[in-house]
């Protein structure tokens, strides 16, 4: 199954009221519906939202794409000023268009942003994060694949972006590590329980 992964993840903060929470980031309109299993947030139409490992998780179809851009949106700057202390990561995967973004907000400073989709880099400022070093230090493609990239005329420079973007493309899943103890992709969602809204 092709995930489309759209969360908002605040690791232990300090507010730890939902109602509170969706009041202050102007998300109070919205009614609580029913409790479902993480992986039914896969390509959200609408809100979810739930505790996990101490972490707030926010899943929605829209918000996690207000966190990438050259200035800060309403948005974002909401996210800051409700969980001012608050490690924040935004982490979007659409695998089924090449797309990924990540960004970590560190009380209140954006420390690293990165996003983008079928072999273009849209944003890519701060640091490398040690989840990213990790992947790098992988073998992203096979001996064979390579050699294969080089036979259809590829050149080095080429194929250096083709192994970065594949390799930012793997970071929004490894990064969730930090927050779930297991990376989404290997845990069992039934495990994480999410409140959805309508």
């Amino acid at each position: 199954m092709a995930w489309n992964k759209y969360y908002i993840i605040i690791k232990s903060p300090r507010l730890t009221d939902t109602k509170e929470i969706l009041t202050k980031l102007n998300l109070g309109q919205y009614e609580p519906k029913e409790e479902v299993p993480l992986h039914y947030s896969n390509k959200p139409d609408t809100l979810f939202t739930g505790f996990y490992n101490d972490n707030f998780i926010v899943v929605h179809p829209d918000l996690a794409f207000h966190f990438f851009g050259k200035t800060q949106t309403e948005t974002e700057k909401v996210f800051i000023d409700t969980f001012p202390d608050s490690e924040i990561a935004v982490l979007v995967e659409n695998s089924t268009v090449g797309l990924y973004s990540y960004a970590i907000i560190d009380s209140g400073e954006k420390i690293r942003m990165k996003d983008g989709c079928d072999g273009e880099i849209y944003n890519d400022t701060g640091d490398l994060l040690p989840e990213e070093k990790e992947i790098l230090s992988q073998k992203i493609f096979e001996d064979e694949e390579v050699e294969e990239m080089k036979e259809d005329g590829m050149t080095d420079e080429e194929i250096t972006a083709m192994i970065n973007h594949e390799a930012s493309g793997r970071v929004p899943n490894l990064l969730t590590k930090r927050y779930f103890g297991q990376t989404v992709g290997s845990i069992d969602t039934d495990k994480i329980m999410l409140t959805k809204y309508e």
